[in-house]
């Protein structure tokens, strides 16, 4: 860990970045600090790079991928000097992207972890050998350069709809005749899903008892419910999954993650009041309509509306990381494994082609950079933004 300095400052415009933009910003030089703490030379540098680490047993093996490694000498001792009144020297940079890169992503768990980071680092270099360089460290949040996802944000409303459903035949105990229930998941139809936008959801509910005479029917209780009632919206279970393959030399694992858990989305999650309650269909007449000997079922529908606005990383595949997601509904019924499930995969993309500014004001540290942007913008942990709990560096530079 290089020690604390007050020499250099960094100023950089809080932003989500895309591939193939360009990152830009000033280095601020401290005069008379560059003085006391002997640094000679000011670099900076932005880098970029995947890694991995499995362990097994007593073994662990780890895996980096470069993506991106340049650098600027911006400043050497007699080569600029403050205005009169001042002792601060500014010195603007500007690096490119290249135009194909994975997403900032971070992800830990048990004997695992994966990560893509990309950081600018500002380098102040002091000669000798038992004298460490002083360093600035900032992370950066990356997204792949999406002109379809682009496109789309604009327009999801005049979209049709993409629907995912299943039906089950479900029973509340071990014996009698089942009821069915039939669940619809409905969101914007298009190819892929754009980062930062409002996704609106809507979420079908349809359940049908089984035949009954209309005498029974009549029988049951007002008060009570009528199996398979429709749920409430505190018992939807709607996230989002995101499943990885992660791999560092010849070790391989998989693992899932769930990013959008049951507690986040039914706090924007509103129940459609316009259905009936309940409907009456006849499936068998008994003689006169509505006689006690008519067979018929209950019909019961539920319809609850949501919208996400996705800040996840987007999908993607690497050589060592494979990031891919699904929507998951579990709708629960009472009695034994009588849940019905609807699994979408779809594919996540950043939705911008040109970086997307932050709502938190420009950076400007000294020290270490650790504090995270604030603003709904990339989910990523305090992890990724933790400049000094890296276990990696770059392999020969002194600290």
């Amino acid at each position: 860990m290089s020690p604390p300095t007050q020499a250099l400052r960094l100023s950089l415009p809080s932003m989500v970045y895309c591939a193939g933009s360009n990152v830009e910003g000033e280095v601020l030089l401290d005069f008379r600090q560059l003085r006391e703490e002997d640094i000679q030379q000011v670099q900076v540098k932005l880098r970029g790079s995947v890694h991995t680490m499995i362990k097994r047993d007593k073994t662990t093996l780890r895996e980096t991928i470069p993506l991106v490694y340049v650098s600027l000498d911006l400043w050497t001792q007699g080569s600029a000097y403050p205005l009169p009144g001042t002792d601060t020297i500014r010195l603007p940079f500007r690096f490119r992207l290249p135009d194909n890169l994975p997403p900032s992503f971070h992800y830990s768990g048990w004997q695992k972890s994966a990560y893509v980071l990309y950081e600018l680092t500002i380098v102040g270099v002091r000669p000798g050998t038992f004298q460490f360089n002083k360093k600035l460290r900032m992370p950066l949040a990356v997204v792949p350069k999406d002109t379809i996802g682009k496109n789309l944000r604009n327009g999801i409303a005049s979209l049709g709809w993409r629907k995912g459903e299943r039906t089950e035949k479900i029973r509340r105990g071990l014996w009698g005749d089942y009821s069915t229930a039939h669940v619809e998941l409905l969101f914007p139809d298009m190819p892929v899903l754009p980062l930062f936008v409002d996704i609106p959801f809507i979420i079908n509910v349809t359940t049908t008892t089984a035949p009954l005479t209309r005498a029974k029917a009549d029988a049951h209780p007002e008060d009570r419910p009528i199996f398979p009632s429709p749920p409430t919206i505190s018992e939807i279970d709607f996230r989002l999954v995101r499943f990885m393959k992660i791999r560092a030399e010849r070790f391989s694992t998989e693992c899932i993650d769930d990013l959008l858990g049951a507690r986040r989305v039914p706090s924007r999650m509103v129940v459609d009041k316009d259905l009936p309650p309940r409907e009456w269909v006849v499936v068998e007449s008994g003689g006169e309509k509505g006689s006690e000997a008519e067979k018929g079922t209950w019909v019961q529908r539920a319809r609850f509306r949501t919208s996400v606005r996705l800040s996840v990383p987007p999908t993607f595949v690497s050589p060592t990381i494979e990031c891919l997601y699904t929507l998951d509904l579990k709708v629960p019924f009472p009695g034994i494994s009588n849940d019905v499930r609807i699994d979408v995969p779809v594919t996540i993309v950043s939705g911008i082609d040109a970086p997307l500014s932050r709502t938190s004001p420009p950076v400007s540290q000294g020290a270490a950079c650790s504090a995270p942007p604030t603003g709904p913008m990339l989910d990523l942990p305090p992890a990724y933004w933790d400049v000094n709990g890296r276990d990696w560096d770059d392999p020969g530079e002194k600290d």
